[in-house]
């Protein structure tokens, strides 16, 4: 990785993992809630053992984060091993030991024995097996969830669901959630999380328990097959130019450095090396402005570079190396043939390694990101990312102007529509037509919750037209559902300015619902904090102090043609 570099630290029963992460850019949004609830995902799924029952991962923050965003200077975590209380004496960092219960006997398909010789930890193969345990993972999933927290600030979203334990096989993503899975990985994932396997329909999910009960009731383990997607994929990540650019290497590399993972999918994979050319690529069409694939048997990948469509990763698992049902081993000490050594274990981590699939994923995409964009910060990153999720675009589509009441959007709006032959759409005044009455009446009369759904059904609606300049009321961009629609459907700009600007231009504040009540300039204040890491996800940003709507639109124009690709043609 060249741009995105992180590190883990720690054993197993030692007191903590460390994870460190370097390289991702300033003013990202980030909480300790957001890698938390990686964590917990991480550590549910049937067939898991013990261990889950006494961790409750949580990460503490210890750098490159303040007031919620980063800043740029490598993000430090500590994750703490609540077991340690067990293993205090046993595994002390201060000089002690030796150890009462030495383990001397390596189990088959674990690190232990190459591990032990490689080190000189034949006398203690604890030494090796503390930190070759997939308990490691934790501080990959933290590492991962930083990741992810970029890539969903662009629009990337990634998640994994499982597709086989044993020989019990699941329905696929495509067949179950087609529509979602073409647009939204990581709500596909959600589907998946309310299983205990993570499989995403009932007869998978009890088809995939019994595989594990089985094995359980054997003393035995089992491995399976998990599916990683990420969803909202530019053009372009990664390279043909060299080898060890090619983007599907390295992601190949990343899913095989998980512990027990053995084998690796891209897109059709092995299947497609039975097939005929014409039965294997992805024909490219021209559809609605687009260059668009009706087929994604390449997974995503072509060349070693991402090619817009859905990115697909298949990865197999091999069972876990701790069986119960202890198999032949040898002594190290005493060379005498014995049974293998018995550590606290799962029946089956499958439903779990698709969670560190997506870590890892992810840390894979961020590099790549980063390597095409740079991007010190996230201001400086969001417009030459739009122009790569524009470049198969001979149309950009809709211009939505986002932003607070009294920034410009409808009267900007009028004129950059007429400068660029376009229509004009107010999204406020279409729901008022449509209801028969204000905002306001609709407001007062049936809350925020119910108008932000009307809200949502009507830019739903306006999206699957023809292309438009789209101004949107205040509230509207303030849900991943509707920045999905957004950046499917066109691209966004910012208007903006401070609240005394704002208060100049509204008028009659009264008028408005969001300011009813209380001082106006403070309200306005207030929704500028709440809607900030929505708003600064738009692909462009403006602020109109001291523009004149003719000015401003005139900008206007300039930056949306600063975001359009290679196939757009002007005419005129």
């Amino acid at each position: 990785m060249s741009r995105v570099r992180w590190l883990t630290a720690g054993e197993s029963h030692g007191p903590a993992l460390t994870a460190i992460v370097e390289g991702l850019p300033a003013g990202l949004w980030l909480t300790a809630e957001d890698i938390d609830r990686e964590l917990a995902r991480r550590q549910h799924g049937h067939g898991r053992g013990g261990r889950m029952k006494i961790e409750r991962d949580q990460v503490e923050l210890l750098g490159g984060i303040r007031f919620g965003k980063t800043l740029g200077s490598p993000i430090s975590m500590l994750i703490r091993n609540r077991d340690f209380a067990s293993w205090t004496e046993r595994m002390q960092a201060a000089p002690g030991g030796p150890d009462a219960k030495p383990v001397h006997v390596p189990r088959p398909g674990h690190a232990d024995l190459a591990g032990g010789l490689k080190y000189g930890h034949t006398g203690d193969l604890r030494n090796v097996l503390e930190r070759a345990s997939a308990r490691e993972t934790a501080a990959r999933v933290a590492a991962g969830a930083v990741a992810k927290a970029l890539l969903r600030e662009l629009g990337i979203r990634i998640g994994s669901w499982v597709r086989q334990i044993g020989t019990a096989k699941a329905t696929s993503a495509s067949e179950v959630q087609p529509e979602l899975f073409r647009r939204d990985a990581e709500a596909v994932a959600r589907l998946a999380d309310a299983s205990p396997v993570r499989a995403l329909d009932d007869l998978s999910s009890a088809k995939l328990v019994e595989a594990i009960d089985a094995a359980r009731a054997k003393r035995d383990t089992v491995g399976g097959i998990i599916e990683v997607a990420a969803t909202g994929m530019p053009v372009g990540l990664g390279a043909h130019v060299q080898h060890d650019r090619k983007l599907d290497g390295r992601i190949a590399q990343a899913m095989l450095s998980i512990p027990a993972m053995k084998a690796v999918e891209l897109g059709d994979g092995w299947s497609a090396a039975g097939r005929y050319g014409s039965e294997v690529h992805d024909a490219i069409h021209l559809r609605s402005g687009r260059l668009v694939r009706e087929s994604n048997r390449a997974g995503g990948l072509e060349g070693g570079m991402t090619n817009g469509e859905p990115l697909v990763v298949r990865v197999a698992m091999k069972p876990i190396a701790t069986v119960p049902e202890a198999l032949p081993s040898v002594n190290v000490q005493s060379l005498e043939a014995t049974h293998a050594h018995v550590e606290r274990s799962d029946t089956c981590a499958v439903p779990a390694a698709g969670v560190v699939a997506e870590a890892m994923l992810a840390l894979v995409l961020a590099d790549a990101v980063l390597e095409a964009l740079g991007g010190d910060s996230m201001d400086s990153l969001r417009a030459p990312f739009a122009r790569l999720r524009l470049a198969t675009c001979a149309d950009i589509g809709h211009r939505f102007l986002i932003g607070p009441m009294g920034a410009g959007k409808t009267s900007v709006g009028l004129l950059l529509a007429r400068q660029l032959g376009l229509p004009f759409v107010d999204l406020d005044a279409r729901i008022e037509a449509e209801a028969g009455t204000s905002i306001a009446t609709l407001f007062a009369r049936d809350g925020e919750a119910a108008f932000r759904e009307r809200e949502a059904r009507e830019l739903a609606k306006v999206a699957r037209e023809k292309p438009a300049v789209v101004a949107l009321g205040g509230g509207a961009a303030l849900t991943e559902d509707a920045w999905l629609t957004l950046r499917e459907s066109g691209a966004t700009l910012h208007l903006h300015a401070p609240a005394h600007e704002l208060l100049k231009r509204i008028g009659d504040p009264s008028a408005r619902p969001m300011l009813a009540g209380g001082d106006p300039l403070a309200r306005l204040n207030a929704l500028a904090a709440e809607r900030e890491r929505w708003y600064a996800r738009a692909d462009l940003h403006l602020d109109t102090t001291g523009l004149s709507p003719e000015l401003a639109a005139g900008a206007a124009v300039g930056l949306f043609r600063s975001i359009e690709g290679p196939l757009v043609k002007r005419h005129g």
